[in-house]
């Protein structure tokens, strides 16, 4: 139950920072917030009863992540 309290929370914080932000039409093209877009995905794939199209949502969200954390570092 307490894991499901932090991601609930994750996903409210998240919602927060994208309120606000996502309706600018450059919004989600920075490394930052491509991170913050596929995080968000990746936390929500996790209730998808389908463990072939979850596996393949979180794979790509990953790589999302791992490609983009890169910009966020090098800065």
């Amino acid at each position: 139950m307490a894991q499901s309290r932090s991601r609930l929370d994750f996903i409210l914080r998240l919602t927060d920072y994208f309120n606000g932000h996502w309706e600018d039409p450059s919004w989600g093209r920075l490394p930052g917030t491509q991170v913050l877009v596929a995080l968000a995905v990746n936390e929500l794939s996790a209730r998808i009863t389908d463990a072939a199209a979850r596996a393949q949502i979180q794979t790509a969200a990953r790589a999302v992540v791992s490609k983009n954390a890169g910009g966020i570092v090098g800065r």
